[in-house]
């Protein structure tokens, strides 16, 4: 495997025969640069006591909320590696031996700053793929953004690393108590108020090109299996971007 320059003289490895390619979705964001690590952690809630004669024993408890931490390179500058939402355009400059236009790094801390701020879960979304764009698995997650920070050093130049810590957001709803009254007596029945969501339309007409991920993102907030719907419409490669103009079947 190969290796390419990196600000500040690290390195990325190059996508080649048997490398995996990750792709970072934050709300209907992509990433530039995907973290070189990222650790998912699942949080213990197990409780451990001490019994008379037994000694000590493990309450097993439904697990916590999963979190997960990483560190985001936000370059304010073209580099080779570095991948923005309007793939299909980047790649045709690059052909023609032009500069991609990027998204500054103000722009990606403006959005998460907006996350922090709307008090609103969104998707996070990775897409794990080799380079042949096989598909190797896949992390979708409503989640929260825990706390972030903007770190600058003259290590990086003009680049912003933000590392990030999210949580995973469960939708709850306050219970009612209903009372009716049985043989006399009353009797109170517990009625829970169940979480409504958007309804996903049947078809979705793309209003600009983008990837299938982003479409299902899009129209779902992603609740959307998104390799379902490349079958279905009979999309071979996901990272392939869908014409603008085009009707995609989602149910």
């Amino acid at each position: 495997m190969t290796k390419a320059s990196r600000p500040n003289g690290r390195f990325f490895l190059c996508p080649r025969k048997g490398c995996k390619m990750y792709y970072f979705f934050l709300n209907n964001n992509m990433l530039p640069v995907p973290p070189p690590k990222m650790e998912i952690k699942i949080n213990n809630k197990n409780k451990t006591i001490n019994l008379i004669n037994e000694g000590e024993i493990n309450i097993v408890k439904t697990p916590g909320l999963t979190e997960v931490s990483f560190e985001v390179l936000l370059p304010n500058k073209f580099y080779p590696f570095s991948q923005y939402n309007n793939g299909i355009s980047t790649y045709l400059t690059r052909l023609m031996g032009g500069t991609p236009a990027i998204t500054y790094a103000k722009e990606y801390v403006d959005n998460f700053r907006g996350l922090k701020l709307s008090n609103n879960p969104f998707r996070l979304i990775i897409a794990r793929m080799t380079d042949n764009f096989q598909f190797l698995s896949d992390t979708n997650l409503l989640v929260t953004l825990e706390d972030y920070s903007v770190n600058e050093s003259a290590d990086d130049g003009y680049d912003w690393r933000i590392p990030m810590r999210l949580k995973q957001y469960k939708y709850y709803a306050t219970k009612e108590l209903e009372i009716t009254t049985v043989n006399g007596e009353e009797v109170a029945t517990v009625k829970q108020t169940r979480m409504t969501t958007e309804e996903v339309p049947q078809a979705y007409r793309v209003a600009s090109d983008m990837t299938v991920w982003e479409i299902c993102k899009r129209a779902s907030g992603g609740s959307l299996d998104w390799r379902a719907v490349a079958n279905a419409n009979g999309i071979s490669n996901p990272n392939d971007n869908v014409i603008k103009g085009t009707i995609l079947n989602l149910i």
